[in-house]
């Protein structure tokens, strides 16, 4: 309730002071109120008196009407603290709540009127006003003095109310509330007719009136110059004031918010999707705010999708996909196909329960794929037991067999460190085979309109299988095709000749080349062996 009673008490506080300089303008300064000599504007008891009966009213009847509404707001606040979903509210209270300052600044705006019609027409005393008096003093106390007085109260209203705002509406969807709008225009014009526009007319009407009245016969030119230099003195003195009061209230009203903005971007530039900033005014400046939060929760759903989908497929696809879409159909090209296999891991799952194996097999293709990728590879697919990992595509890699093998290298060191890790568990050790082709393949998205897959097919992938499952047979943990061997720039000692095999479907046969790799659990420990490079 803090906030609604502040709002309550500036409202009165500007009311007062407001009244009161209206009042003293008329009674003790004005130029045409000197001349036209009305009882009521003499500045007698009576006069306060009847002055400070009216103001005290009416700022009762505002403050009450004000708090009101004021009530209402905070029960369905309370409600919204505990619990209650912002989509339960009650239209008619989200509109209240996003134009409470304006409602309070119409409020006093509507009872500057009343105060206006009351004293123009000469108050409590019997004067016959004319239609000159009556529109002058009606306009200077509703419109310079309500409008005024107003815009002030709107202003700081709207400064306390921001904090309250985001609790009603936490969307910030506050177009959808249907609530009356101070756009950033409107409040800029408002902010210039009070500060320029009426101060300017003011002191225009007052030196014509005192050139006037310098001309009427039997008036003292000497007392109506001095009166009219008070005149001015006042109507710039208080203008001045006033109008320091409303630019720098209309200026925080603007910054505020941009500063939310700037703050909220400059963590964005650093790659933090996560700052939201909350809609607190209801103008353009709070569709910018909303549109900004709105763009970042799409970039983050976005990153998120990303991230996912490079789960279930390599980033590099991924980003091929989200960036350039996923059209069906595929590419020839020229690339590594690398198979690796689990040898008789169907004997150890039958001897271990289903989440082991699970987890046995997270953390071996954790360390194989970190391996993989960190060569520029792709894992492509996994089987179970077996994987396939593709180089050279979807990024272009003119060395892509050399960084296959040199892959290949590497996992059987990553497998290494895994066994130790698994014998001081108390579980079984692992064996692998893996087999490396090159050659030309077409890569691309296969499948049906609604579930694509990213793959390759050709010969090579044919091969890496088929070498690998003779990795078993030749007793070798890594076999490569004579087109893999024939693309490694620099040759390595590692690389040797094994044997000719004939291939499923080829007329001749091809060499197969062995990588000479005994990377052993015994290893792991030895630091000469560890940074120990073939390539």
């Amino acid at each position: 309730m803090i906030t609604y009673r502040k709002i309550i008490w500036r409202m009165v506080l500007c009311n007062t002071l407001g009244a009161f300089l209206i009042f003293f303008f008329f009674a003790y300064v004005d130029l045409e109120t000197f001349q036209a000599n009305i009882a009521f504007w003499r500045g007698s008891k009576a006069d306060w008196f009847t002055f400070s009966v009216v103001m005290v009213v009416l700022n009762i009847i505002s403050a009450v009407w004000a708090a009101g509404y004021g009530r209402s707001l905070a029960r369905w606040e309370q409600q919204l603290q505990n619990g209650l979903p912002a989509t339960q509210m009650p239209a008619h209270i989200q509109r209240r709540a996003a134009s409470y300052p304006l409602l309070v600044a119409a409020i006093s705006l509507g009872l500057w009127a009343v105060a206006g019609l009351f004293f123009a027409q000469g108050g409590l005393t019997v004067v016959s006003t004319t239609a000159a008096i009556f529109s002058r003093t009606f306009i200077g106390v509703a419109v310079v003095g309500g409008l005024t007085t107003a815009t002030l109260i709107f202003l700081l209203a709207d400064g306390l109310w921001r904090e309250k705002l985001p609790i009603f509406i936490p969307s910030g969807l506050l177009k959808d509330t249907h609530a009356p709008r101070v756009s950033v225009q409107r409040r800029l014009t408002a902010t210039f007719i009070i500060t320029g526009f009426i101060p300017l007319v003011v002191l225009a009407i007052t030196a014509r009136n005192g050139v006037l009245n310098v001309m009427i016969p039997g008036v003292e030119p000497a007392e109506v110059l001095s009166r009219l230099g008070s005149t001015v003195l006042f109507i710039v003195a208080v203008g001045l004031v006033s109008n320091l009061f409303l630019s720098l209230l209309t200026t925080r009203s603007l910054l505020r918010p941009l500063n939310s903005l700037t703050t909220a971007m400059n963590q964005v530039a650093k790659g933090d999707l996560t700052p939201r900033v909350p809609v607190t005014t209801n103008d353009e400046l709070g569709d910018l705010t909303f549109h900004f939060n709105d763009m970042l929760a799409k970039l983050g759903q976005s990153q998120r999708m990303r991230d996912l989908f490079g789960k279930y497929v390599s980033q590099e696809v991924a980003e091929r996909v989200l960036s350039g879409g996923a059209d069906l159909g595929g590419e020839t090209v020229i690339a590594t196909a690398l198979f690796a296999d689990i040898r008789d891991f169907t004997t150890l799952s039958e001897r271990l329960p289903p989440q082991q194996v699970v987890d046995i097999l997270n953390r071996y293709y954790t360390r194989m794929v970190d391996v993989i990728v960190a060569e520029g590879g792709m894992v492509n697919k996994f089987g179970g037991d077996s994987l396939l990992a593709i180089f050279g595509v979807p990024v272009r890699q003119p060395d892509h067999a050399l960084r296959a093998v040199r892959a290949a290298w590497q996992m059987t060191r990553a497998l290494a460190a895994f066994n130790a890790e698994q014998l001081a568990l108390g579980l079984p050790s692992l064996t692998i085979g893996v087999g490396i082709s090159s050659g030309e393949m077409v890569a691309g998205n296969i499948g049906g309109t609604e579930r694509l897959e990213y793959t390759v097919i050709g010969d090579p992938v044919n091969l890496a299988a088929r070498l690998e499952s003779l990795t078993k047979e030749w007793g070798q943990t890594v076999l490569l095709s004579e087109d893999t061997e024939r693309l490694i720039q620099p040759k390595s000692e590692a690389i040797q000749p094994c044997q000719q095999v004939r291939v499923k479907g080829k007329e001749k046969s091809t060499l197969v080349y062995k990588l000479q790799t005994r990377y052993t659990e015994a290893m792991v420990a030895d630091a000469a062996v560890a940074e120990l490079q073939p390539f």
